[in-house]
Order: structure tokens, then sequence, then C-alpha cells
């Protein structure tokens, strides 16, 4: 008579324990503690110095600007910045190198009143410089000159839901320049712009596939190349944000293993007056840094 009431009970233990081990399980997953900077994928892309995945490398194995965030379907996108940028592709240099992005909250191409910001600002808070590669995409809306006489034949009506046709434009600029290089647009519009990497015959129709195409950024860091050729590890210091070479006897102070370096100390080879007081360890002495490995 109580049998039912006893395997209700077990039933519900049961599933209790799964449920508490799946928990740890979990638990265990994410205390999993990053151990190394060696380059992990996110889909296609290769993500290694001065890029750093969150959640995969240490803090230390890249520049905080260049945090990435991979999610379930394996799309990347920079994580510390106020858009979303999706990197489409990276070319990694020595020092030097190029990757491709794209404003996701703004690839759709729609006449969101977001696009009437530069929606490419904020990039001038990161160490990235907009390629000259690129070329660029203007958008203008509210033209009340072209209410009455037809737009150049450069410009294509864009597709607003929130306004009318015939006032919102976008044509396509032969290259990139920065903002304070603009000349003035006609048809006394409100103007926004963006970078766009452009493909052969593309023009201001097309400003849909063009922002989906994304633009290109370079970037310029600190030289990792002589501290890995020297045998060290190239870590960043995640409390001034730059390069520490990694030795096997510790953290070098030259960004190379193995050197060693002392202050020389050698007189000017021109003459100039000199007062009475004047002692030969003054500033007159010249210093410099010499260094052999």
């Amino acid at each position: 008579m109580h049998t039912p009431f006893r395997v209700a009970a077990a039933a519900v233990l049961c599933s209790a324990t799964l449920l508490l081990t799946a928990v740890l399980a979990t638990d265990a997953i994410n205390t999993t503690a990053p151990t190394s900077c060696d380059p992990a994928a996110c889909g296609a892309l290769r993500i290694a110095y001065p890029f750093w995945l969150a959640g995969t490398h240490l803090p230390q194995c890249g520049y905080r600007a260049f945090q990435v965030s991979c999610d379930g379907n394996g799309t990347a996108s920079l994580k510390n910045s106020l858009w979303t940028y999706q990197i489409r592709e990276i070319n990694y240099g020595d020092d030097n190198g190029t990757f491709r992005i794209t404003n996701a909250q703004l690839a759709d191409g729609t006449c969101d009143i977001e696009l009437r910001v530069n929606a490419s600002s904020d990039l001038g808070l990161a160490p990235f410089t907009i390629s000259a590669a690129n070329r660029q995409l203007f958008y203008l809306y509210n033209c009340t000159d072209q209410q009455a006489r037809p737009p150049p034949p450069t410009w294509a009506h864009v597709n607003c839901a929130n306004g009318p046709l015939n006032d919102s434009f976008a044509f396509l600029a032969d290259r990139y320049m920065p903002e304070d290089k603009w000349g003035a647009v006609p048809g006394n519009c409100t103007v926004s712009t963006m970078p766009v990497l452009g493909y052969p015959g593309a023009a201001g129709k097309d400003y849909r596939r063009l922002m989906k195409e994304g633009f290109l950024l370079e970037y310029t860091v600190d030289d990792c190349a002589g501290c890995v050729d020297s045998g060290g590890l190239c870590r960043v210091n995640t409390v001034y944000d730059m390069l520490e070479c990694h030795c096997p006897d510790g953290v070098s102070d030259f960004i190379i293993c193995g050197g060693q370096c002392q202050f020389i100390s050698v007189l000017p080879l021109f003459n100039f007056p000199r007062p009475a007081n004047y002692h030969s360890s003054q500033a007159s002495e010249i210093n410099y840094l010499a260094c052999h490995y």
C-alpha cells in the first residue's frame, strides 16, 4: 500500500542526485583555469598573440584591447569595445599585422538611429589604425536640398523603414580619410560614415554588402619575435598592459633573454665653457646603455 510513495521518493532522490552531480560537474568545468598561451581556435580563426581568447587563454597572453570572445557558433568578436565587432580574419606579423572586422550591430545596412554617429568612432580608444586600404561609405539623411532636385548619379537611395525614401542616400568614396579630412558634402545633408574594404565594381547601392564585408584594421605591438628567438616566452604585464619576456631565469628587463647591459659614461667630443665649480661627474657626461648578448 505504501510502495508507490517509496518509489516516488526514490525517484525524487535519484533525480536530485543526478542534478547535484551535473551542477558539480559544471562547476568543475567553469573553475578550470587556463594554463597556456598556445594558439586557440574560434571557428576557422586562429587566436594567438597579441590576441587572446577569454576563457581559454590566461589574461597575460595578450593585450587588453586584443581580448576575443567566442560564442557557441564559433563567432569571434572583440570583447572590450562599445560596438560588437565580429572578427572575420586575422593576418599575423612579427610586430604588426591586420585583421578584418564587421560591425555586427550595423551589418544589416538599415537606417537605424545608431548610424547617425561615426560607426568606427570608438576604435580611436584602442591601439588599432583604420587601414588606408579601406574605402569610405557615406550615409546622408535629411537631405533637404534633394527633395526638389534629383541626387547625383553616384548616390543610391537607402531603404529606410523610419523615414521617406527620397531624403536618405549612400555613396562610396574612393579611399578612407579621417573625419578631419572630410570635404563638404553637397545636398545640405546630415552625414555619418564608416570604413569599408570594398571590392571591384562596388558602389553606394551595394551598401548592405559593403557593411557585411567589413573593414581592415592595422595594429603594431611590441616586438615579441626577439624574445622568442632568444628562448623566452612573450607575456603581457596585466597591470601596465605591456610586453614582458619570460626567460628560464626569470622576467627579462630588456625583452630578450641572456643579455647583459651596463651604463657607460663618456665625455662629449665638443668643447664648451665650463664653470669654475665643474666636476667631471656632472651632467656634461653622456650616459648610454650598452648591451651584448
